[in-house]
């Protein structure tokens, strides 16, 4: 029986499953590099959003340790990154989720 997601036989026999394969490989990349990304996180300025106070969803400024709340918010971190031209974001707490650049339009963290 044919697999929908194997693409197809190898020579073997075997189904090759390129999809699944390919799938895994992107998740398990390491991520862009960029220059951008300091060696460590900054202290944050605050543990709130430092323009309209939200505690939820908070990012934190790579260059300068600013605070602003997420895009789905009032996107104040966006804000910030390029009126300042600070293009690296980390999800708070830093250095445990994600870390965005602005200039490079990717995940580099």
């Amino acid at each position: 029986m044919r697999h929908p997601w194997a693409t197809s036989q190898s020579g073997d026999g075997h189904l090759a499953y390129r999809p699944v394969v390919d799938l895994l490989r992107r998740l398990t990349a390491a991520p862009n590099p960029c220059s951008h990304v300091p060696a460590a996180p900054p202290t944050p300025q605050s543990d709130r959003c430092q323009e309209c106070g939200s505690g939820f969803n908070l990012r934190l400024c790579a260059a300068c340790g600013h605070v602003g709340c997420c895009e789905s918010q009032a996107g104040h971190a966006r804000a910030h990154a390029r009126g300042a031209d600070h293009p690296v974001i980390y999800q708070m707490p830093a250095p445990k989720g994600f870390v965005w650049c602005y200039e490079e339009n990717a995940y580099v963290g």
